[in-house]
């Protein structure tokens, strides 16, 4: 059984892991389905009351990707776990095996999608049915939209980082015919072999994060938002 719980204006979904993913299988194909894995830069992103804002709260639901997400319900009384969008993903890779789910992946660089799609098709044995890279103008979303559902694709994953995936998916969802829609970062880059994915140890303590950050400098300049998170998650009473 998975609870739901709303957080502020963001509508969660929580439990156990195995619990989650099938309330999720559950639901594809009931009505036009959109996914949100949260973690602490998302919802500190959510809080600064901007069109990501507007697209988390207008998601179907949102499950905890990060361990601050769960410490935040655990906080408010939920015990859940973590549900990490990559895992997601490939439980989802796996249930298209299942049910031959046509698969459409947008984001990233050109050469790290295309080797995604090639990598993911073999390893789940799907069918990847189109790519597009992630570097598009918004004025030519529409030919990206007409492309996606041209492909008569049932899951949609889009990594293109936050905000941008959620924004693409707010502005769009109504023109989307895909059945599932779900921003999934940077996770073409490590089905592509091109990212690590943290070892085993950083993602069973929650420091999935730090990994990624000492892997990727670059994601140093996000440490405020989470000392922010975490400085009001302990400040706060409830």
């Amino acid at each position: 059984m998975v609870g739901r719980f709303l957080l502020k204006d963001i509508p969660m979904v929580y439990g156990r892991q195995d619990d989650i993913y099938s309330f999720i299988k559950g639901e594809i194909g009931k009505e036009k389905l959109w996914i949100v894995t949260l973690n602490a830069l998302m919802y500190m992103e959510y809080l600064k009351g901007n069109e990501y804002s507007e697209a988390i709260s207008k998601a179907s639901f949102s499950i905890p990707d990060g361990v601050g997400i769960v410490k935040l319900l655990k906080k408010k009384g939920i015990e859940t776990e973590r549900c990490p969008g990559i895992d997601t993903m490939k439980y989802l890779l796996e249930l298209s095996h299942m049910n031959n789910y046509r698969i459409f992946l947008l984001g990233s660089e050109e050469s790290i999608v295309k080797q995604a799609a090639e990598r993911i098709e073999k390893m789940f044995k799907v069918n990847i049915v189109g790519y597009h890279h992630g570097y598009f103008d918004t004025n030519n979303e529409g030919e990206v939209v007409r492309k996606i559902n041209d492909s008569k694709t049932d899951l949609l994953f889009v990594g293109m980082g936050i905000p941008k995936q959620e924004s693409f998916i707010l502005r769009n969802f109504e023109t989307l015919e895909a059945k599932l829609m779900m921003g999934v970062g940077g996770s073409f880059g490590v089905f592509a072999g091109v990212t690590k994915r943290a070892p085993l140890f950083f993602q069973k303590v929650g420091l999935e994060w730090l990994y990624r950050m000492l892997e990727e400098p670059h994601r140093i300049k996000k440490i405020p938002d989470l000392f922010k998170f975490y400085v009001n998650l302990y400040r706060t009473k409830n």
